[in-house]
């Protein structure tokens, strides 16, 4: 697990980093692209969603679906760090998962799936993710994570804690342009080149994104800014050069759509990390 080098979204492998910071700072508005479960070594996080908040510490694990947008602040410990560690679960991975585990979690449940995003660590979960990372670390076979990764996910669901994980985005076409962008998020993409390469005319491209509530427009900003958040806290790129990587002409335009999506600069937070 390299912190420096952050998130690669390679797809149908779980993957993680590690997020620091040195100083207290909170981000508006954060679009979580790729499920991802997250876990704080020192430190507090707190996590809005749907007008509830929760803080988190090393005994709670964090929910993050694909497809919600969340308010987040990291609050450093008594030793003046925030750590925490952040994996991935592909689309894939997480469709296989409840094909074949749906049945399993349904007859051990007690009651309705939960919905919260911020959920206790018990023993179980905790021996699971504690493996989980240390197969990410030592870079193991994509099937060796797989199976730590289903582990977690399973220790969860048996527990009626998975539900957020587990529902259906039903938002594939706004998946599949996300997934596009994130492969190169500096490219000059347009509504024609991304129609072409996903094999649809452009007006079907923005009447189907128009459906599903969401345009190509919003999708590649997000996306840009989300993967400039990323290469923010989990890499030392300068912020010029984050800019360039994410598809903005000039640093000084990428500090302004930056702060007005997050609610503060890049200078900023990297003077929180």
């Amino acid at each position: 697990m390299h912190s420096s080098a952050g998130i690669q979204h390679r797809e149908n492998l779980i993957d993680a980093c590690v997020i620091r910071a040195r100083q207290p700072h909170t981000l508006r508005r954060v679009p979580i692209f790729v499920t991802t479960l997250c876990r704080v070594r020192q430190g507090e996080k707190l996590l809005q969603w749907d007008e509830r908040e929760m803080r988190a510490g090393p005994q709670h694990l964090l929910l993050m679906p694909a497809g919600c947008e969340l308010g987040i602040s990291n609050f450093p410990g008594l030793h003046g760090h925030y750590i925490a560690d952040a994996v991935t679960f592909p689309c894939s991975i997480l469709r296989n998962f409840s094909t074949r585990y749906d049945q399993l979690i349904m007859s051990h449940r007690r009651g309705a799936l939960k919905s919260e995003l911020c959920v206790p660590l018990d023993k179980h979960t905790t021996q699971a993710w504690d493996q989980l990372l240390a197969s990410i670390s030592a870079n193991a076979p994509d099937a060796l994570r797989t199976l730590y990764g289903e582990a977690v996910l399973l220790s969860l669901g048996l527990c009626g804690l998975a539900g957020p994980l587990l529902m259906d985005r039903n938002d594939p076409l706004c998946e599949r342009v996300q997934r596009l962008v994130m492969g190169n998020p500096a490219r000059d993409w347009s509504v024609a080149i991304v129609a072409q390469q996903l094999n649809l005319g452009e007006s079907t491209l923005r009447r189907q994104l128009a459906n599903e509530g969401d345009s190509f427009r919003n999708i590649l900003e997000n996306v840009r800014l989300g993967m400039a958040l990323q290469w923010l806290q989990t890499t030392s790129r300068s912020i010029g050069e984050i800019a360039g990587a994410s598809g903005y002409a000039s640093a000084s335009r990428f500090a302004v759509r930056f702060r007005s999506h997050y609610g503060l600069s890049p200078r900023e937070l990297r003077a929180a990390i």
